[in-house]
């Protein structure tokens, strides 16, 4: 069964950042490479610089291709590596889906891209059941509904 998370923003772990994605009183932290948070930093704050990064310009890619992300998976931890793939909606011409697409992605890129296009990003509830947090345990103290202070970059 898969659950709609909410990104709530990249903190600093004890060695690398993590992005954090929340579902009710969860959060599923995910170390993620410096770039890689950098991207849903700035995906999330709706940066545009004088040209398209490596992320934007998938999005471009798929657009001109005639796909669309209709959502991204994350749907298998397996040796303390998180796994997902894109879920591509392709149309023809005239506009009629041609396929379905399920592409191989890690979980940081599948969600910078889905903070660029506004789809919903699912976790799988095993993973977010073997790997999820209290909310309070990530930021104790602070109130959950609060994503800004989960904020670190």
């Amino acid at each position: 069964m898969m659950i709609e998370v909410e990104v709530l923003g990249v903190s600093e772990g004890p060695s690398h950042p993590m992005v954090l994605l929340r579902h009710e009183e969860r959060v599923l932290p995910i170390v993620v490479g410096i770039s890689e948070a950098n991207a849903i930093q700035m995906g999330l704050a709706k940066e545009k610089l004088g040209r398209p990064m490596t992320h934007d310009l998938l999005c471009n890619v798929l657009a001109g291709l005639g796909g669309e992300l209709k959502s991204v998976t994350i749907y298998k931890l397996e040796n303390e590596t998180f796994f997902a793939h894109l879920n591509v909606e392709q149309k023809n011409i005239a506009g009629d889906i041609e396929q379905m697409l399920k592409v191989d992605s890690r979980p940081s890129d599948g969600v910078a891209i889905a903070v660029r296009t506004g789809c919903p990003i699912y976790v799988a509830e095993s993973v977010m059941d073997a790997a999820g947090q209290d909310v309070a345990m990530i930021n104790p103290g602070e109130e959950p509904d609060d994503a800004e202070d989960f904020d670190s970059h």
